[in-house]
């Protein structure tokens, strides 16, 4: 039997996740075209968090990642 439940939570995360991945990195690329220093140290902060964003999203995908190293 299939949890409908369960699928409809997985669907409305994965919305609001990537929609707000999405408008990070918009923002990140917005703020970073100006020249100033202190707005290119924020675009780059903006762009580590869609990395890190993306970096976990994979390693709650692969369920190798989840096992302890050495094992």
């Amino acid at each position: 039997m299939i949890d409908w439940m369960a699928f409809v939570t997985v669907v409305i995360a994965a919305l609001v996740a990537a929609g707000l991945l999405v408008t990070v990195f918009s923002l990140a690329l917005r703020v970073g075209d100006n020249e100033s220093p202190g707005r290119r140290i924020a675009s780059v902060a903006l762009f580590a968090v869609c990395a890190f964003v993306v970096l976990f999203g994979i390693f709650l995908i692969v369920p190798a990642l989840h096992a302890p190293f050495g094992l």
